[in-house]
Order: structure tokens, then C-alpha cells, then sequence
């Protein structure tokens, strides 16, 4: 349950995976039966008074027939099957003109095949390409981090891939793409176009 503090009401979410959303009851609710867990997404709230992002992880999946259709056909031996791509690298999100003190971690990268002689690597516009170095990642751990403050009206979407290799620089998973939005935040002062203003309000004009 996503509870508005006093203040705050009026909050819109936007989830990035779109199999679940935010209620009216500000309930984290699926669209559809959750079968798959290990997977990250992210929710973002917004209004004049707050931005702020959390994240969450699907814990704990249903227990799976002992016999799938497959077995019950007896094709396991026959038929090759497509396994589960085990680099999971969700969506991250950043506010523009955040402050100091950087980096700041803004999501992280997960393997479920991560040996100990891998390491996570991260390339593209923003990466080692120009604008060379806004994110990083940590080679062991996969959390992914950005350098400095960023500007929506600039650039307001990142494109980078995400792959492991061993130690001599051999690709293991990957490339995955890694998206990274810049949320907006109202930085723009208004501007008056004249010097002086004048209007008139009538005397006992209703509230």
C-alpha cells in the first residue's frame, strides 16, 4: 500500500512494468495472474509536493506442477526448449538537477548465472559513449549509478546495454538493453512579458 503523508495528497503513480498499477485505494495491484518472481520494477510518485521512486521486487512464486505438459508427453527428451534469460535489467528512472553528494545508486542489475569470474559491463550514449561517463555499474554487484546532475530539456532518455564477461573480456549474457528516463521537475521560472499588470476586482465579489 502506497499511503499519501499529510500533504501529499493528490499523488499520481506511474509503474514502469504495466502488468500491475496503483488503485484508488493506493494499492499495489496485477493486472494479470503473477507467476514469474525475481523481477524489479519501479513506482514513481508524483505532485507538487513530492517526486520520489521505490523500488520493488516479486517474492515468492507459486509452486509449479510437478509434470508439465511437456513431461506428460514425454517430449522432455525430444524437444529442445528456450531456457529463461537469467540477466533481468529493469527500467531505472532519474530526477533532473538532483544535488550533491554523487554517485547516486538509481537501480541495479540482476544474473542469476553471475559466476564468480564474470563481471557486469555497461556501454552506450552515456557510458563510453559521449556524454562519456553520467552512469556507471559495478563490475561484481550490477548496481547501476549516475555521476552528476542530469537535464531532462538536454537529454531526457539514456540507451545502454548491459552484458557480463569473464575476466579476459568474453561475452557471457548480453547485450541487454537498459533504459534510463530523466523525470522532469518544474525548473523553469515563469516569465512576465510587461513591466506592470493592472486589474480590477468589484467591492463584495463573492469568495
Amino acid at each position: 500500500v502506497f499511503d499519501d503523508c499529510a500533504g501529499n495528497e493528490g499523488v499520481e503513480f506511474e509503474v514502469s512494468n504495466p502488468d500491475f498499477l496503483i488503485d484508488d485505494n493506493l494499492n499495489l495491484v496485477a493486472r494479470r495472474d503473477v507467476i514469474d518472481s525475481g523481477d524489479v520494477m519501479f513506482v514513481h510518485g508524483v505532485n507538487v509536493h513530492v517526486d520520489d521512486m521505490a523500488q520493488v521486487t516479486i517474492m515468492g512464486a507459486p509452486s509449479r506442477s510437478p509434470q508439465t505438459l511437456r513431461e506428460i508427453l514425454g517430449l522432455s527428451d525430444m524437444m529442445p526448449y528456450r531456457s529463461k534469460r537469467s540477466l533481468l535489467v529493469p527500467p531505472m528512472f532519474v530526477p533532473e538537477n538532483q544535488r550533491a553528494p554523487f554517485p547516486r545508486l538509481i537501480g541495479k542489475v540482476i544474473s542469476s548465472d553471475m559466476k564468480e569470474d564474470h563481471i557486469f559491463r555497461l556501454t552506450g550514449r552515456g557510458a563510453d559513449q559521449d556524454p562519456k561517463g553520467v552512469f556507471s555499474i559495478n563490475r561484481l554487484t550490477g548496481e547501476v549509478a549516475v555521476s552528476r546532475a542530469l537535464d531532462r530539456e538536454a537529454i531526457a532518455y539514456y540507451h545502454l546495454q548491459v552484458s557480463t564477461t569473464d575476466l579476459s573480456g568474453k561475452l557471457v549474457e548480453g547485450p541487454v538493453d537498459l533504459d534510463v528516463s530523466v523525470i522532469d521537475q518544474n525548473d523553469n521560472r515563469p516569465v512576465f512579458k510587461e513591466p506592470r499588470y493592472s486589474g480590477e476586482v468589484l467591492e463584495g465579489s463573492p469568495t
